[in-house]
């Protein structure tokens, strides 16, 4: 079987072009399941009551 350029360029565009958007769509996901169980902001917790606080406060001692 004889394969010429158009063949060839043609075949190349049209795989890259699927390859696209099956990574467009994974990413997608990906995206949304990073979303779903991101956690909760500062104003959520606060809105529940509850503190979010990566460190300490410094109280010098007197």
């Amino acid at each position: 079987m004889r394969f010429d350029w158009m063949n060839i360029l043609t075949t190349i565009i049209f795989v890259s072009i699927v390859v696209t958007l099956i990574l467009a769509v994974a990413s997608y996901f990906a995206y949304k399941v990073r979303e779903a169980r991101r956690p909760k902001t500062a104003a959520e917790l606060r809105r529940d009551g509850e503190t979010k606080a990566f460190f300490t406060p410094y109280q010098p001692t007197k």
